[in-house]
């Protein structure tokens, strides 16, 4: 009996271990949107529409050539584009966050490349940069919802 005794406590320590670690509550992840996260994203998605909103401006500059207002405008405005978007995407329900944040990471890339295109002057990139830049951004808005 004395041999078994050392074993019989690391049996009663990991049986202990795997009832505290798996008898836990379980965590509900919701499926509609709370009041809580509601309000949550009501205080986050004017500050992101608005940027949106401002993008004929950025439309205009690409096509009157004046690349120097094009980059003012994405290092400027268009700056804090990203830290808002994923403010927003992380109030989304579980199933929306990861599209949400690709399509935020997408939007910026798209930006970065229109950014360079101005640099160098391809008004051919940096359209299509922009119309690809646009695109994500509305889908991005797609899976916000929507206040009357």
């Amino acid at each position: 009996m004395g041999r078994f005794r050392p074993l019989l406590g690391i049996v009663l320590a990991i049986v202990a271990t795997c009832l505290v670690a798996c008898g836990g509550p379980a965590t509900k992840i919701p499926t509609t949107y709370t009041p809580e996260i509601l309000q949550q994203v009501e205080l986050y998605s004017p500050g992101v529409a608005s940027l949106r909103d401002r993008f004929p401006e950025l439309q205009g500059y690409i096509q009157n050539q004046d690349w120097v207002n094009v980059q003012s405008f994405i290092h400027g405005p268009m700056g804090e584009l990203r830290s808002r978007m994923n403010r927003l995407a992380g109030t989304l329900l579980t199933k929306d966050k990861p599209q949400a944040q690709s399509l935020a990471k997408e939007l910026y890339v798209h930006l970065e490349r229109l950014d360079e295109a101005a640099a160098s002057g391809q008004q051919v990139v940096a359209g299509q940069e922009y119309r690809n830049a646009l695109d994500d951004f509305d889908a991005f808005l797609s899976l916000v919802p929507t206040f009357q």
